[in-house]
């Protein structure tokens, strides 16, 4: 088997989940690292066609041009593990609160704001949404803005501070005061706690066991799979009074700190290849260590 990790970081050897994938795929199977850190998606394109497709990519990049070969690589009939399109949408939170309207699943309602021009007084659409309110960065990444705003006026402040060129607002979710973090892996479910975003104090993660998690968890982080196309990622998710709300979803995450991801991934490639292997886990669903 020929796979292909599709990155933007010249550490992914060094990195405690996929490093150790590419080790012990390597062991057995050709294994390549493309990394467009600093490239261009045009120069990749060209360079890659020049080369037989592998039989599978793994798309662990957010980035423009990281997607963009991928659409390019999907064209050419390449599977592509998550495919461009599930991850560009999970990048876009007006793209992913669109996606999970009607779906059955509890979300927030979201509006987007072009601009901070956009941004309407007290006599305009504000007055529909009530305070407390979420303020969050139209597009995901590595510092984004995601904060709770009480009032108009300091709505107006983070915005002028930020200066976002494009931002969502969001209902309040009231959470039991910490966020529940899923992982999937084909159809292996994991599941941890960790202290709210919103909190000052660093974020510390508690691994859920089987008995901690229930069904209903798993089954919507399952159920969003299938509703965005993917097969690598995280859901965020709080327990509110009303049941569990679905508030992120993440493609292809580094699985830091989830027991047994290694197994996880190499038995998923290895599945979707046709391949076995003495890692490889059921194909039936189970959080932690136990399936359900």
């Amino acid at each position: 088997m020929h796979a292909c990790f599709i990155t933007d970081n010249p550490d992914t050897h060094t990195h405690p989940v996929i490093g150790a994938v590419l080790e012990q795929l390597s062991a057995k199977h050709h294994v390549r690292v493309l990394d467009v850190c600093g490239l261009t998606a045009r120069g990749v394109i060209a360079h890659e066609e020049k080369h037989s497709l592998a039989d599978i990519y793994l798309l662990k990049s957010h980035a423009v041009q990281a997607l963009e070969v991928a659409r390019a690589l999907e064209h050419r009939g390449a599977l592509v593990v998550n495919s461009w399109f599930s991850s560009m949408t999970c990048q876009d939170r007006v793209l992913m609160a669109d996606r999970m309207r009607d779906t059955g699943i509890a979300w927030p309602r979201t509006r987007l704001f072009v601009s901070s021009e956009d941004l309407p007084g007290p006599r305009g659409v504000l007055s529909e949404l009530a305070f407390p309110l979420m303020i969050k960065s139209r597009y995901s990444c590595r510092g984004d803005l995601v904060a709770r705003v009480d009032c108009v006026e300091q709505l107006g402040s983070i915005v002028r501070r930020r200066n976002e060129d494009s931002f969502i607002l969001q209902e309040f979710v009231a959470g039991d005061g910490s966020d529940v973090k899923m992982w999937v892996i084909g159809q292996d479910v994991f599941a941890a706690r960790r202290s709210s975003v919103l909190e000052s104090m660093p974020s510390h993660t508690v691994p859920l066991v089987a008995d901690e998690v229930p069904h209903e968890w798993a089954s919507m982080a399952l159920k969003i799979g299938r509703i965005f196309g993917l097969r690598l990622y995280g859901v965020d998710l709080l327990i509110s009074r009303q049941g569990p709300v679905a508030i992120d979803v993440n493609a292809f995450p580094g699985f830091r700190g989830v027991p047994r991801a290694d197994a996880a991934l190499i038995a998923l490639i290895e599945r979707l290849r046709g391949y076995s292997s003495s890692l490889s886990a059921p194909a039936s669903e189970f959080v932690g260590d136990r399936r359900v």
